[in-house]
């Protein structure tokens, strides 16, 4: 899970990165392409991590293309590497407007994740949520910093049991400790 800060530095290397494209299609429909060359030197070390930060949100864009000759195999392509490869864009035709669609599509989805980890970042709620799947995870976390490989366990059912029963118990516990539970049973049951 990716914590607000890291959603924050992501989309605005994203937005930079869209607002640098942006600039190059302009460039590139226009006579001179030196200037296009500049911008796209300017991308080229954004690339890495707008292609990490699409594929976080599920929008690591590979096209299938065949390629032109007859029975040609098919090749998948990632959108915005293709970028900064001419050849690739010329062979098999790829639209400039295809990684823009994607860009835009990751902004948006980088803007609702914001607002989402803004909203969490405020609420005692979620902090309290938190705290208890770090105690429930404290022994895994203790044993995989002693050097034990704790992946087979991390992925198995009594793990996740476990982990559910012990949120139960902690958030019972923390309701009893405010008098949560006694307000229930005395005030709203009658008993």
């Amino acid at each position: 899970m990716l914590t607000y800060f890291e959603v924050h530095e992501r989309l605005e290397n994203l937005t930079e990165f869209r607002n640098l494209y942006r600039e190059y299609i302009e460039f590139t429909n226009r006579a001179g392409n030196m200037p296009a060359q500049m911008v796209r030197q300017k991308m080229a070390p954004l690339a890495p991590m707008t292609v990490e930060a699409l594929r976080e949100v599920g929008l690591g864009q590979m096209v299938t293309r065949e390629a032109p000759a007859k029975g040609g195999k098919k090749v998948r392509i990632n959108v915005i590497r293709a970028i900064f490869r001419d050849n690739i864009v010329h062979h098999f035709s790829l639209d400039a407007e295809e990684p823009l669609r994607l860009l835009d599509l990751g902004v948006y989805k980088y803007q609702h994740l914001l607002a989402i980890q803004r909203l969490q970042l405020f609420n005692p709620i979620f902090w309290l949520f938190q705290f208890g799947l770090f105690l429930a995870r404290l022994p895994l976390l203790i044993f995989r910093k002693s050097g034990y490989d704790t992946s087979a366990v991390e992925e198995s059912g009594v793990l996740r049991v476990y982990l559910v029963v012990f949120q139960l118990v902690y958030f019972f516990l923390l309701a009893k400790w405010v008098g949560l539970i006694d307000w229930i049973w005395f005030d709203i049951l009658g008993m």
